[in-house]
C-alpha cells in the first residue's frame, strides 16, 4: 500500500513538474518572439506628402523682345514685369488653393456628418412614434375585447379603425425604410469622402 501511493505521488510530481517546465517554455518562447518582431510603422496620410506640381515656366522672352523691337525699352520693362507679377501669382495661387480645398473638403465632409447625424435623430423619433403608436393600439384592443357590449355597438366602426390604424402603422413604417436605405447611402458617400461617420 505505501508503495502503491510513493508511486502515485511520483507520478504526480513528474507530471506536475513537467507541465511547469513546459509552462516556463512558453514563457521564454513568447518572449524571444516579442523581441524578435520589430516594431511596425503604420503609415497615415500625414506621413505621406502630397506631391508638389512644378512651378510654371517663365514666359519665354520673344514675347518681350518683340515688345522690345516695338516700342521701346519700357515697354519691354514693363512686360518682363507683368510677366514676373503674373507668374509670381500663379505660384502664389497655389498654395491658396490647396487650402481652399482643404477648407472646402472639410466643410463637406461636416454637412455630410450633420446629415447622417439629423437622419438618425429623425429614424429614432419615427421609431419611438410607432413603438407609441403600437402600444396604445394594444391597449385598444385589450379594452375592446374585455368588454362585450361594446363589441356589439361599436362593430363597424372598430373595424374602420383597424384599417385605418394599420394604413398608418404601414406607411410609417414605410418612411422608416426609406430613411434607413438613405442613410445607408449617405454612409456608403461618406466611406468613400473617407469621413467617420461614427
Amino acid at each position: 500500500m505505501k508503495r502503491l501511493c510513493l508511486i502515485l505521488l511520483v507520478i504526480i510530481f513528474g507530471a506536475l513538474g513537467l507541465s511547469a517546465q513546459t509552462l516556463a517554455d512558453a514563457a521564454k518562447q513568447a518572449q524571444t518572439d516579442k523581441k524578435s518582431t520589430a516594431p511596425t510603422h503604420v503609415y497615415t496620410n500625414d506621413d505621406i506628402a502630397p506631391p508638389t506640381e512644378p512651378a510654371p515656366a517663365p514666359e519665354k522672352p520673344s514675347a518681350t523682345s518683340d515688345a522690345t523691337a516695338t516700342t521701346g525699352d519700357d515697354t519691354a520693362k514693363a512686360g518682363t514685369d507683368a510677366a514676373a507679377g503674373a507668374s509670381d501669382k500663379a505660384a502664389g495661387d497655389k498654395p491658396a488653393d490647396k487650402k481652399d480645398s482643404k477648407e472646402t473638403t472639410a466643410a463637406k465632409s461636416d454637412a455630410l456628418k450633420d446629415k447622417i447625424a439629423a437622419l438618425k435623430k429623425s429614424i429614432a423619433d419615427q421609431q419611438h412614434d410607432v413603438d407609441i403608436m403600437e402600444r396604445e393600439h394594444q391597449i385598444k384592443v385589450a379594452e375592446y375585447y374585455a368588454d362585450a357590449g361594446t363589441q356589439l355597438r361599436t362593430s363597424g366602426k372598430w373595424f374602420d379603425d383597424e384599417k385605418q390604424y394599420q394604413a398608418d402603422l404601414d406607411a410609417k413604417k414605410k418612411a422608416i425604410s426609406d430613411s434607413k436605405t438613405q442613410l445607408d447611402d449617405l454612409n456608403e458617400q461618406a466611406r468613400k469622402a473617407g469621413v467617420p461617420t461614427s
